[in-house]
């Protein structure tokens, strides 16, 4: 990337949905991009060769008025933000001020979000307010000011829910993103490596019998 970031992500979540927090901070950690796209340019910068270290805040926050020199240096530090998109998320103070502070840093388009829960653009809907899975400052875009404007963004997100990009994808998009390549070549590239495991465990099954 870049600038040599600390971290290659922030992920930002209301602490309702740890196991799904936990599970993509595995899931991208445990991550080794092709060895042949390795050391690429991309528009996100060179291609590492590890997907980690990922930053992800364990302790509920105390009661105070902002983040916290510890979880604003943690931002700072990382290559891109990913959002756990709910609607516990949607009516998080601190996964607001994360994503706010975040695009205060200049790094909006470096924003991707995980939707596992709710529906996008929910809020706009009579009804279905309670259903809005992105917290304010992922909606509305940031002016020069530092402050949200009333203009709508489209935050770019992977689907996790049921019948839509599911887990497996839902993180081959978000690393995709974060790396500036295209998915179908990352898909392409996990079905090749399942494929020689499968015959790795199949050759193996054979030579036990």
């Amino acid at each position: 990337m870049p600038h040599d970031y600390k971290y290659k992500a922030f992920i930002s979540y209301s602490h309702s949905d740890e196991k799904w927090a936990g599970w993509l901070h595995r899931a991208l950690e445990a991550y080794r991009p092709p060895k042949h796209i390795v050391g690429e340019t991309t528009p996100s910068g060179p291609i590492p060769a590890r997907m980690s270290p990922v930053f992800r805040d364990r302790e509920e926050l105390p009661s105070a008025t902002n983040l916290g020199d510890k979880l604003t240096q943690a931002l700072e530090d990382s290559a891109c933000l990913i959002v756990i998109a709910s609607p516990r998320a949607a009516k998080s103070h601190w996964t607001n001020e994360e994503i706010l502070t975040f695009k205060r840093l200049g790094r909006s388009d470096r924003i991707f979000c995980l939707i596992v829960d709710g529906e996008p653009g929910a809020s706009l809907k009579p009804g279905m307010e309670e259903q809005e899975c992105f917290p304010p400052a992922l909606i509305y875009e940031i002016g020069d000011d530092g402050e949200l404007t009333d203009t709508r963004g489209e935050p770019i997100a992977a689907d996790a829910r049921k019948g839509k990009d599911q887990k497996q994808n839902a993180k081959l998009k978000l690393i995709a993103g974060m790396l500036g390549v295209g998915f179908d070549s990352l898909k392409q590239r996990e079905h090749q490596r399942r494929q020689r495991r499968l015959a790795i465990l199949s050759a193996a099954s054979l030579a036990g019998m």
